[in-house]
Parts: structure tokens; C-alpha cells; sequence
């Protein structure tokens, strides 16, 4: 198994096929229903996570924790980059499993879970009984999409989207192997996971509203898992009215962040870019550095924030470049680079199509600044083979999560096979957000209803996967607003990791391969 994971040969492309690859869009129409199911092969599943306490602040008790929001919110406050830090409340979480459970027989050398999220239920004895009289009256069907023995969920996927078949596919896969992973172990106190995938196409707006009425009023979903698409940012008016929580999003637009019925599970892209560009004052001080900025208006928004944090440090920018998600070809951006000869180039564009046919025509050209280049959204095993070696230990790439854990790779070997190789952090973030519906669900009881779901989420706990991951959530108003962000969870910090060798598929054990922690700093903030 280590031999076949490790094997560059079965996943490397050559240049040539890396640019026809960059400018195809793959993808599928309709939707998809699977139901996760037990696994036929006799090896355990991957250890549950095991929980670990982790109390909410002292102003999480003002907030009630059975009334869901009213409405959404739409637009998004201005983000500000305070002076000063506000100190992390959270605890460290503490190493525990559960016995009897073992790494699948897929990846031996994987390790349990060593770390998750306590959540102890705070209902009297009365209360519980009145929660399962609740159950038993309605036969276990409490709210839409929910049964005795199921729970329906759904996701809105933008597969026509160029590289789609190594970025979309793989994502829900990994999904499904999440739920399927939760499903082996018992479920949601027996309650089986589903998910219903539908096909946005290229992301357009018109069509992820669609998707979600169509997952609403046809396949009755309980909730969304994700919306893994540009049109994520445009439906806080759709969840408002179909009343339809939104875990795991993606945190595209900052306004994820700020919508109460939405749980984002990765830092936003505001976020991202804030925190990428203290490291770059850090650790590379340039004299002169270049920008690559996406037309989408959050995009314009990020660059503007690493504009302002990098210009305060007296570096001068000589070159900014928007590009548009369509761009067919990037040689005259790397030309126009190469004339203004920038010290350091940041990237802020997501779409990871962008930046790879920079890379390839910068290599055609013989030109890389030199003190290299970094930006967001490249954390993915199948990135050696689409950048080739010209980048190799000249790039960076920020992260929500430590690359790649053993838990994780476990649970995507034994159940997602094809995601060998293809893993990613929006791969990671959608694991972690199974996980903690899982653990949310376990703590609101048999009465299952999306009120109380999003009451359980939002009541100030500190969310997290398992250990390795190395990342925590809260949705109090303090991380939702943007003007109190907390180092110790995911809006305010993550990882910065090298780009050291073609070779980008993660190592048996869950260990990164061709992705090096930066020595100088690991581990980047929003603001300091």
C-alpha cells in the first residue's frame, strides 16, 4: 500500500497534459442520492473522536440555545485588522479513544483519533424524557428529513468547473466517505447519513439557487453539507427562507461567516489573505512585491487587505494583476511580471486553474521572482503535478488545517479509494464538518430538528475534529463579526506550508509529502 500511495508515476502529468487539463472544464448534470452504507470489507472503521472538554466562554451563556435566527444576514461589515490580539479561551483538547477500534487495514501505519469535541448535554432528566416522547410520538421523523433510522442531507457542487474532476469530484467523495466513516460506527444515535449532490455547473448563481430549491422542495434535505461552489455567497436570502442550516461551508465570501444559518468549517478568504500577508512582511521582507488578485469582488476585497498590511511595511507594490476566472492563458501576465521585476508575488485568486498555467508559462518563459511566490487555496495532493518542478521550494501555500492527519487519510483509504492522491483542504474541511454534525447531533438527542441543531452549534462551544488536524471553530458573534477574531480557532489562525517536491501525495501515515511546515513561521494569524 505504501508503495502504491507514494508512486509519483501513477498521478504525475507532464506539462503538456497539465495545460490541457487547466483549460477543460469536466463535470456532470443533475443530482446524485447516495445513501452511506455499511462497508462489506471486515477491517474497523477508523476510531470515532473520541471528545474532549472544551467550555464555552463566559459569554456564550447569554445566548439562548432553542431559538433559531430569524433571518440571515446579508451583507457583510467591514473587516478591520484590530492593533491588538485577543487572547484564545479555549483549552487544549486531550488524547482519547475509544477501545476496540483500529486504522483500516488500507493504512496501517494511521493512527486513531486522539482529540474531538466534548459536548455535554445540559438537559435535566425531565427534559430528556420529554425530548424522547417527542421521538416516540413522531415515530423518529422530527423534522424534515429526518426518520428514525436516517437523516437526508444535501450539497451543492460545481463539477463543470475547470480541473473539477481532481477538485469537485474528490470533495464529494470525501464526503461521502465521511458520513459513511460516522455511519460504521452507529450513526447519529442510529440515525444513517445520506447525501444528494447537485450539479451547479461552472458555479453560476442561477443554478446554485436552483440546486437548492430543487434540495429543498424535491429530496426534502434536512440540511446542506457544504456548497462547494463561486455561487456560495449569493443564497443567505434562500437558507433564510427555506429555514435550511448550512454546515461545512467553504467561507468563500466572508459573509458565510456572518449569516446565522451558516456554519463555515474554513477560515474566509478575507481572512486567508490577511494572515498570508503578515507572514510575508514576516518572514520574506520585500522591498517590492507584485499582485494576483481574482475580478470576484471578495477577491478584490483580499488583495486589498494584503495591499494595506504589506504596503504598512514599506514594501512597494509594482504590479498588480486582475484576472478573470476564464483566463485561457496567463504568458502576457508573466510577461508584464517579469518587466516590473517584483521582489515576492502573492496570489489571492481560489481558483486553482489560475495559478497553475501561471506556473506552467512561467516555466516556458524561464521567470520566477526571486524571492518566490505565495497565496491561498493550493493546499492539494495533486498540486506537484500540476505545478512541475519550476516552483519546487520557492512556493508557499496557507492552510486551514495541518497537512494531512492520520485519521483522515484512514477514513478516506478505506472508504474513498479514488481520492487517492486527490485529497485537498476543502477535503478536510468537509470531513471535519461531518464529524462535528455528528458529535452536535449525539448532543441534541433523539428530538432531532434543524432549530436545535443550529442552536447546538452557535450555543459557544469550541468545535474540532480530531488532534491532528490541529484546528477549532466557534460561531459566537465575537469570531462571527470579524472584529474579535481568536488566534486559537479557525477564523483567526492556520498553517503555512513549502512547496518542496513534485511528489505531493500525502505519506501512508496521514504525514505531508512535498508539503514542508515554513520553519521560520508554521503557524500564521489574521492579525497581530
Amino acid at each position: 500500500m505504501s508503495s502504491i500511495r507514494t508512486r509519483r508515476a501513477a498521478l504525475a502529468l507532464p506539462v503538456g497534459a497539465a495545460v490541457a487539463l487547466l483549460v477543460s472544464a469536466c463535470g456532470s448534470s443533475g443530482s446524485s442520492t447516495t445513501t452511506a452504507a455499511q462497508a462489506p470489507a471486515p477491517a474497523a472503521a477508523p476510531a470515532p473522536h473520541a471528545p474532549v472538554v472544551a467550555p464555552a466562554p463566559a459569554t456564550a451563556k447569554a445566548q439562548s440555545a432553542a431559538k433559531a435566527p430569524a433571518s440571515a444576514t446579508k451583507a457583510a461589515a467591514p473587516v478591520t485588522a484590530p492593533s491588538t490580539a485577543v487572547k484564545g479561551t479555549a483549552r487544549t483538547t486531550s488524547a482519547t479513544t475509544k477501545s476496540g477500534k483500529s486504522a483500516p487495514a488500507a493504512a496501517p501505519a494511521a493512527k486513531p483519533a486522539t482529540g474531538g469535541t466534548q459536548v455535554k448535554s445540559t438537559e435535566s432528566a425531565g427534559a430528556k424524557a420529554q425530548d424522547q416522547q417527542v421521538y416516540n410520538q413522531k415515530n423518529g421523523a422530527t423534522d424534515v428529513g429526518i426518520t428514525k433510522d436516517s437523516i437526508k442531507m444535501g450539497t451543492v457542487s460545481m463539477h463543470g468547473m475547470a480541473l473539477g474532476n481532481v477538485l469537485v469530484d474528490p470533495l464529494v467523495r470525501g464526503i461521502r466517505a465521511s458520513m459513511e466513516a460516522v455511519n460504521d460506527r452507529g450513526g447519529v444515535l442510529g440515525r444513517r447519513m445520506t447525501l444528494t449532490d447537485c450539479d451547479d455547473g461552472p458555479g453560476e448563481v442561477s443554478r446554485t439557487k436552483a440546486c437548492i430549491k430543487k434540495l429543498v422542495g424535491v429530496d426534502k434535505i434536512f440540511a446542506l453539507l457544504g456548497v462547494s461552489s463561486w455561487g456560495s455567497a449569493s443564497v443567505h436570502d434562500d437558507l433564510a427562507q427555506y429555514h435550511l442550516p448550512g454546515f461545512g461551508l467553504w467561507a468563500y465570501s466572508q459573509t458565510e461567516w456572518q449569516d446565522p444559518f451558516m456554519f463555515p468549517t474554513h477560515m474566509s478568504m478575507i481572512h486567508e489573505a490577511m494572515a498570508g500577508a503578515h507572514w510575508v512582511v514576516d518572514v520574506i521582507k520585500p522591498k517590492t512585491y507584485g499582485l494576483i488578485c481574482l475580478t470576484s469582488p471578495e477577491m478584490q476585497l483580499a488583495c486589498n487587505y494584503v495591499q494595506r498590511i504589506v504596503d504598512a511595511s514599506g514594501a512597494k507594490m509594482v504590479k498588480r494583476a486582475d484576472v478573470s476566472i476564464s483566463e485561457t492563458s496567463m504568458s502576457a501576465y508573466v510577461l508584464a511580471f517579469r518587466a516590473a521585476n517584483p521582489d515576492h508575488i502573492i496570489h489571492y485568486v481560489i481558483n486553482p486553474a489560475t495559478m497553475a498555467k501561471f506556473m506552467v508559462e512561467a516555466a516556458q518563459q524561464g521567470y520566477y521572482p526571486p524571492k518566490g511566490i505565495s497565496g491561498n487555496h493550493l493546499a492539494a495532493e495533486v498540486l506537484g503535478s500540476l505545478f512541475g518542478q519550476w516552483p519546487v521550494g520557492r512556493y508557499w501555500t496557507n492552510t486551514t488545517y495541518k497537512l494531512w492527519g492520520p485519521e483522515f487519510i484512514a477514513t478516506m483509504e478505506k472508504y474513498a479509494r479514488g481520492n487517492r492522491g486527490l485529497n485537498h483542504h476543502i477535503v478536510q474541511a468537509d470531513y471535519v464538518a461531518v464529524n462535528i454534525f455528528e458529535q452536535a447531533g449525539k448532543a441534541v438527542g433523539p428530538n432531532l430538528t434543524r432549530d436545535r441543531m443550529i442552536a447546538e452549534w452557535d450555543n459557544g462551544t469550541v468545535w474540532s475534529s480530531d488532534a491532528s488536524l490541529d484546528q477549532r471553530f466557534s460561531y459566537l458573534p465575537s469570531e462571527r463579526t470579524g472584529n474579535d477574531w481568536n488566534h486559537d480557532y479557525g477564523q483567526g489562525r492556520e498553517f503555512m506550508y513549502k512547496y518542496t517536491s513534485t511528489n505531493t501525495v500525502s505519506n501512508p501515515d496521514g504525514t505531508p509529502n512535498g508539503f514542508q511546515p515554513d520553519p521560520n513561521q508554521s503557524v500564521i494569524h489574521t492579525w497581530k
